[in-house]
């Protein structure tokens, strides 16, 4: 199956059924999980917690096979984000490449602007890091590309990494660094992504695809499918001119 549109790769994702136990006696905790999470691919489940200081969540498989477990003090970095510039997070007592990891290729159902900033900035951590290959996010709309404007320019000065950024609206200056992509597109203007080829190596591929729900809700996924992240690129190129003006 290859990708027509961004909404094929959601559809794909939500064919990968899950389940997520929350083990906790937080009432407020468990049912912010269930809203954060519950969705046709995820079912949430809370379970009473015993012989543990601390809650901690279990994802099994749509056949109940042990995928991992996670302490929920982990969700702080997308319940209540720090949100830091991707040269910096090495430098912070932030962690999230374990939260990221449990949680790939599971759908969350309902995030705001700042916790889509905080799983962005796991992709363009990596993407600083590696310091090559190719960076493509969407914006939107004029506005939020204008927010980050700074954080993709300099990211476009790293080493040989290549950064384009596409906007559903008219972009009233270029930004140094950045190849700026405008098409007229329903789409462009309806999903936030950032996808990230690895700069040559499949174990730093990376992608976030999510859809705008409502006003400043998301719902979407992030995935290390080097498969899944090819074909997110080669669809970006293939029907929008990401060829550097």
């Amino acid at each position: 199956m290859t990708i027509d549109r961004l909404q094929d790769a959601l559809e794909r994702i939500e064919r990968k059924r899950k389940r997520l136990e929350v083990y906790t006696d937080d009432d407020e905790l468990a049912a912010e999980l269930r809203t954060q999470f519950s969705t046709r691919n995820v079912d949430v489940v809370r379970r009473q917690l015993t012989g543990f200081d601390q809650g901690f969540a279990v994802i099994r498989d749509a056949d109940e096979v042990f995928r991992g477990a996670i302490g929920l003090n982990r969700f702080d970095a997308i319940r209540s984000p720090e949100i830091h510039p991707p040269w910096s997070l090495d430098a912070t007592d932030v962690d999230t490449r374990d939260l990221f990891d449990f949680l790939e290729n599971t759908l969350f159902a309902s995030y705001d602007r700042k916790r889509m900033l905080a799983a962005a900035r796991e992709i363009e951590e990596r993407a600083w890091r590696v310091g090559e290959g190719r960076l493509y996010t969407g914006f939107q709309r004029e506005a939020a590309f204008e927010d980050q404007a700074d954080v993709y320019e300099r990211l476009g000065s790293r080493g040989a990494l290549t950064v384009a950024g596409f906007v559903d609206d008219e972009i009233a200056s270029p930004v140094e660094n950045v190849t700026v992509v405008t098409p007229d597109a329903d789409e462009i203007g309806t999903f936030w992504f950032v996808v990230f080829d690895g700069g040559g190596s499949d174990l730093q591929t990376c992608a976030l695809l999510a859809r705008e729900k409502r006003e400043n809700t998301y719902g979407g996924f992030w995935t290390y499918d080097p498969g899944l992240v090819d074909e997110l690129l080669e669809y970006l190129e293939e029907n929008y001119d990401v060829s550097e003006s």
